[in-house]
């Protein structure tokens, strides 16, 4: 989505019929009514004071406390600003309000959280992880303002949607705790962030590490990330900038476009405590095949049925048959700003965007 304000104006209706709907949970229910009377009156009895902002063009607010002055630039048409936040997503327990044992204090009802992650990394032109996570950061000052408490209503929130491993109940009213904006990009800038991130990374954290041992892959090679990026067919076109650290060196030939290798691999995260979210190395998994192209592109192109983000295809054309490595990987080679999932809310997606991955590839001889 190019265009933020068109964005808003689109997706509010369709938050309202999500909430209406609910998956037929009840009966049709103003959430945008209801939500506004169950705020301004919890926070009026417990003489909270707040902002309520006027920001989304077609209506709606957030609740901010305590109040402030913040506004930002609106969106406009290809809008390429790209903000990290401090994320802290939390339930607020709508059904306790009045009940004398659990709503004391404004933090009693302010439950578990959804997603904590403060580096939180979002393109303005597609939107943050919900339109309540948007608005908040357009009424944010940059830098070093930081935002005790965000109410976010459920028609801002996730709308009708529930999730049981989540906790996320229908029409959920949310918060935004300590919300704060950490950095102002553009794709530039942001891709030079994720190199320093990446070379940091190898430095700290691979075994053996000492410095860029494939100059080529880290400052040579280019990649189109997006042929359209800023509107009138111009094109984002960024350095590679991946890191390679060789463990095993490989006897064989080195891989093609054009061949195809059985590797085995595991994906993790540099932040978020190195969780890996992707393998195929305990005993029993698959080898996974892969058919090399000279870029995502180009295997997009070819109608390939199988594909694997433009790193791989990269990194894969390095490597020896034989040879294990890691390769640091920043999102623009990776998901970039959509995540591993463009069709859905970054709160369901394993991979969110702008995530730099980490990943050990090795193309044993014996499954070629």
């Amino acid at each position: 989505m190019n265009n933020t304000y068109k964005y808003f104006k689109l997706a509010i209706p369709v938050f309202f019929l999500f909430g209406f709907t609910s998956c037929i949970h009840d009966d049709i229910v103003d959430y945008f009514a209801k939500d506004t009377e169950t705020l301004e009156s919890y926070l009026a009895s417990h003489d909270i004071q707040y902002r309520k902002t006027s920001t989304l063009p077609s209506g709606g607010s957030v609740y901010i406390t305590p109040p402030n002055e913040g506004s930002r630039e609106l969106p406009g048409d290809n809008d390429a600003r790209i903000f990290e936040v401090n994320l802290d997503l939390r339930r607020f327990a709508q059904e306790y309000i009045g009940d004398p044992l659990f709503d004391q204090n404004p933090d009693d009802l302010v439950t578990h959280a959804f997603l904590k992650d403060s580096t939180y990394t979002f393109a303005m032109r597609r939107g943050a992880i919900c339109l309540g996570a948007t608005d908040a950061t357009l009424n944010t000052i940059f830098p070093n303002e930081v935002l005790d408490r965000i109410y976010v209503p459920s028609y801002l929130a996730f709308g009708g949607t529930s999730s049981s491993g989540l906790g996320l109940q229908f029409n959920d009213i949310v918060t935004l705790e300590d919300f704060e904006v950490r950095a102002l990009r553009g794709a530039s800038s942001q891709a030079l962030h994720e190199k320093e991130l990446a070379l940091q990374y190898a430095k700290d954290s691979i075994d053996g590490f000492t410095q860029i041992e494939n100059d080529t892959l880290y400052n040579t090679t280019r990649s189109v990330v997006d042929e359209n990026y800023f509107g009138d067919d111009q094109p984002l076109e960024l350095a590679d900038n991946i890191v390679k650290h060789t463990i095993q060196e490989g006897t064989g030939d080195v891989v093609a476009a054009g061949d195809t290798v059985k590797v085995r691999y595991e994906g993790k995260f540099i932040d978020q405590d190195g969780a890996v979210f992707d393998s195929n190395t305990e005993s029993g998994d698959a080898a996974f095949q892969v058919v090399v192209y000279e870029s995502a592109k180009a295997a997009q192109d070819a109608n390939a049925l199988s594909t694997v983000i433009n790193g791989w295809y990269k990194a894969l054309r390095t490597m020896k048959i034989g040879e294990k490595a890691v390769f640091v990987m920043p999102s623009h080679v990776a998901y970039w700003e959509t995540g591993d999932n463009p069709n859905t809310s970054d709160l369901f997606k394993t991979i969110r965007p702008f995530k730099t991955l980490v990943f050990t590839i090795e193309i044993k001889e014996d499954e070629q």
